[in-house]
């Protein structure tokens, strides 16, 4: 039975040829974490669980990543395409119990732990989606980065569409309320871009909180890559596969 369906779905695919369909490096389906993320939770902050098909973050109070020496921030890592250029994608709900919560962060991040330079940008505290970011001792705030979105813009709600794309040393980020909206930038970052060169660095999902902070949850409905994640059939019926299909 298992060969009829996939000689079903095969000529159905052929079928098809030429066209192209796209499936998110994560969907967060399963019930444990993909063998592509690993957990970076050094002050055990954070309790990772799955439900409705969405990647559920209980981040408790307090679990700070600021400059080099503050490490209580929890982040999901992975490897970044072999590529100067791509958009990292990401639909997060920060307001589960109605509104963000208080001095809290979730959203897309680019690290480099070996000089402790990292980019975060996402709903912030409630108030609005930012970057902000740290190279070593040197912090950066909205005020600093001047890049954000106020929430007369793109509102906290269940569903924040969040995206950063990178060109070369340029970082873009973007956010949206909905699938069908057109994106909205926040601003390009061309300062901390020099730290992300291939080989050096990891892209993933970070969740932080700070003074005033309370216990938070937040939900990942899926983190993408979409240079990494088409399926194409091309026109001579001969499919071809990206890492997206097969990571599991």
């Amino acid at each position: 039975m298992k060969k009829f369906y996939w000689f079903l779905a095969l000529t159905m695919l052929i079928t098809f040829g030429g066209s192209a369909f796209a499936a998110n490096l994560d969907d967060f389906n399963g019930a444990t974490l993909s063998k592509m993320w690993t957990l970076r939770d050094p002050a055990k902050k954070i309790t990772v669980s799955f439900s409705g098909g969405m990647l559920v973050l209980d981040l408790k109070a307090n679990a700070d990543m600021y400059i080099k020496g503050t490490d209580g921030g929890v982040m999901l890592l992975t490897n970044p395409p072999a590529m100067d250029n791509f958009s990292v994608e990401l639909l997060t709900n920060a307001a589960v119990k109605g509104t963000q919560p208080p001095a809290c962060q979730v959203g897309i991040v680019f690290f480099n732990e070996t000089v402790w330079a990292y980019s975060a940008w996402g709903p912030y505290a409630n108030t609005d989606i930012r970057l902000e970011d740290c190279a070593g001792a040197t912090y950066r705030w909205r005020a600093d980065t001047k890049i954000g979105i106020d929430l007369a813009k793109v509102a906290i709600d269940k569903d924040v569409y969040i995206k950063v794309t990178k060109t070369g040393n340029k970082l873009e980020c973007f956010a949206k309320g909905a699938a069908g909206d057109q994106w909205v930038s926040g601003g390009v970052d061309e300062k901390l871009g020099t730290n992300y060169t291939q080989g050096n660095y990891k892209i993933g999902i970070i969740a932080k909180s700070w003074g005033g902070s309370v216990d938070s949850t937040f939900q990942i409905d899926y983190f993408n890559v979409p240079e990494l994640s088409t399926t194409a059939v091309a026109p001579s019926g001969k499919i071809a596969s990206t890492w997206a299909e097969i990571k599991r």
